[in-house]
């Protein structure tokens, strides 16, 4: 059964999507919605990831894997570097998404009844940052592509 390596990559993955949210909050902190944001969304991450990791040691032990690397590139801060920072969130945000989603139907085809509440959790509230992920990119766009120097 290959579910014990696939939920020991999506932790991974959820606690890389929290170091990614932290990055963004890091280096742009003087926009207050975006820090704050991405702050609570980190906490929310990381307690996912460490949620699964204790479901994989407990139920499903796998031993260690990677989930997707962040790639936050150190570049000045603005307008332009606030878009690239949330697509890359939006990405990363996106790659742990479908992971939930998969393992929803894993552990319904397992009828693991604690695990399925758990994943479609997950998705609900991975759904609600992409939400705000998108739709801070579509409200920063204008500003960072045709005002910004």
């Amino acid at each position: 059964m290959q579910l014990p390596h696939y939920l020991a990559a999506l932790a991974a993955a959820d606690r890389a999507l929290a170091d990614g949210y932290d990055a963004v909050a890091r280096a742009h902190g003087g926009v207050a919605d975006v820090a704050l944001t991405c702050r609570s969304f980190a906490r929310a991450a990381r307690t996912r990831g460490d949620a699964l990791a204790a479901v994989c040691d407990e139920r499903y032990p796998a031993g260690s894997a990677e989930g997707a690397p962040a790639a936050f590139a150190d570049a000045p801060p603005g307008p332009l570097a606030l878009l690239r920072d949330l697509a890359e969130l939006a990405r990363l945000a996106g790659f742990v998404q479908t992971g939930w989603e998969v393992v929803v139907q894993a552990a319904s085809g397992l009828r693991d009844r604690a695990l399925l509440a758990d994943a479609q959790e997950c998705v609900h509230a991975l759904h609600v940052e992409t939400a705000w992920i998108d739709g801070k990119m579509k409200g920063e766009a204008a500003q960072a592509l045709l005002v910004a120097e």
